[in-house]
């Protein structure tokens, strides 16, 4: 039996659930011994069955529930959008929601995930010695908008591309983007994708051309937390290009998470409790 099977936790009727659509048996062990640590009486579950939004929505609003993250599971983070109550300005502008509070029975949307994805990319091309002043963006999921308008705040000039254009034709429509439509080689590339996970990432539509050209490359998939390979992450360290690891936004995204779920806390206890270093 594996540390992961054997960890347990404990409920009682005054329990408060946060819940995850990861699916991540990682997840539940890393996240829960940070909770344990807090001293607080609330448990981390995260499940694999697929549930729609209105059925998310319900059990995120039950007596039960401080609230949930979000994935991009079957575009769940655009979904759930129509069964919140309220939602935060950057959410609606990037039709993403990655965090769900449950406040006295009413469900407040937010995206924590900009906050991380501008940290990780500030911190990746300051500590470079590359102008980056333009981007793709590969991939028409939830992180794909939210990438699309932090770029913007940072003075990049953006384009959104992928596997299926189609696709990414309606998400450029559904987020109003209108003047995205300029040519590369771009200096820097953000997968928003899965595909890290893949080994023939390289045979994703048109990805080949976009890694050949970059100066850079940012991806938010984060396989290694699974510990299996960041195929994406080794072809750049085997191609000497720069690599902006997914860990970096998570971590800033995390800690927003936390102060969101738990309130209180200070942003060195949340470091502290998950063995995390200080940026």
């Amino acid at each position: 039996m594996s540390d992961i099977d054997s960890f347990s936790v404990k409920i009682n009727p005054n329990t408060k659930f946060i819940f995850s659509t990861s699916g991540s048996a990682n997840s539940i062990q890393k996240h829960n011994s940070a909770l344990q640590k807090f001293g607080l009486d609330m448990v981390y579950f995260t499940f694999s069955d697929p549930i729609t939004p209105d059925q998310y929505a319900e059990l995120l609003k039950s007596p039960i529930s401080r609230g949930g993250a979000v994935t991009g599971k079957d575009g769940l983070k655009s979904t759930i959008i129509p069964f919140l109550d309220e939602v935060e300005p950057i959410a609606k502008k990037t039709l993403a929601v990655n965090t769900i509070v449950n406040q006295g029975g009413k469900l407040l949307g937010y995206n924590t995930d900009a906050e991380g994805l501008k940290a990780a990319l500030s911190k990746g091309i300051n500590n470079s010695n590359h102008t980056i002043k333009t981007a793709v963006i590969y991939g028409n999921g939830g992180v794909s908008g939210v990438a699309y308008h932090v770029l913007k705040e940072l003075g990049i000039k953006a384009v959104i591309t992928g596997r299926n254009q189609e696709k990414v034709n309606s998400k450029k429509r559904d987020l109003g983007i209108e003047d995205d439509d300029f040519r590369g080689p771009y200096d820097l590339l953000v997968d928003a994708t899965p595909i890290s996970s893949q080994a023939d990432f390289l045979k994703a539509e048109g990805f080949k051309e976009l890694i050949t050209h970059c100066k850079m490359v940012f991806s938010h998939n984060m396989p290694e937390k699974d510990n299996k390979t960041n195929h994406l992450q080794k072809y750049c360290l085997e191609h000497n290009l720069e690599f902006i690891p997914g860990s970096e936004m998570y971590k800033a995204q995390l800690i927003r998470q936390y102060k969101l779920f738990i309130g209180d806390i200070s942003t060195e206890q949340i470091l502290e409790n998950w063995n995390l270093e200080a940026s």
